[in-house]
């Protein structure tokens, strides 16, 4: 069964930012103020939809059972927490300013922006702990690299070299129907790091 959780926590992790940035572009323009506020008012309404599906699909996923070690439950425990945290707040500032959306002024605005400048920078943490479970700890990942090799003619892909190694021999592979050769074959237990 797929994992929910981590295709729907970009959601409320941009719609939080958009709405902070937003908010704080409402409190420094007093000329586009009202417009800002409208944009403001269905992204926080967005925001809040998805802040709580993605809290749902967390707690989801916990009781479903995620395997994971006691290092990964101490960081796992602060997330759960600062999940709820970041409801709770960013739900909260939400229904306030719906129900005072025509009478928000200038001050209260700038408490609105300041209580989701605070939020956002929970929201980053939180990220970066879901971030370290997943890409440190291997939270819900598959050892790609036994996976991959332990398949029916499993082979590395190089993409330094662009050719693919089975068990250290080096195999013609195609790679967007160009032909590409290895510089030097590798041991197939060697990491590769790549990043876009």
């Amino acid at each position: 069964m797929e994992t929910i959780h981590p295709m729907i926590v970009h959601f409320p992790i941009a719609l939080l930012l958009t709405a902070t940035l937003i908010s704080f572009l409402a409190v420094l323009f007093k000329k586009k103020r009202e417009e800002l506020k409208i944009v403001l008012y269905w992204i926080m309404i967005l925001g809040a939809i998805s802040v709580l599906a993605a809290l749902a699909s967390g707690l989801y996923e916990d009781a479903r059972g995620v395997v994971h070690d006691d290092a990964i439950h101490k960081i796992m425990e602060v997330h759960k927490l600062l999940g709820f945290i970041i409801t709770t707040a960013f739900v909260s500032v939400t229904l306030w300013f719906v129900f005072r959306k025509s009478k928000i002024k200038y001050k209260e605005l700038l408490i609105i922006t300041l209580f989701l400048i605070a939020t956002s920078s929970v929201l980053v943490y939180s990220a970066y702990l879901g971030g370290k479970m997943v890409y440190e700890e291997g939270t819900g990942v598959k050892p790609m690299e036994k996976y991959i090799m332990e398949m029916p003619g499993g082979s590395m892909y190089d993409h330094g070299g662009g050719a693919m190694y089975n068990a250290g021999e080096q195999v013609e592979h195609k790679h967007s129907g160009v032909e590409k050769g290895a510089n030097s074959p590798r041991d197939s237990t060697d990491s590769h790091e790549h990043s876009h």
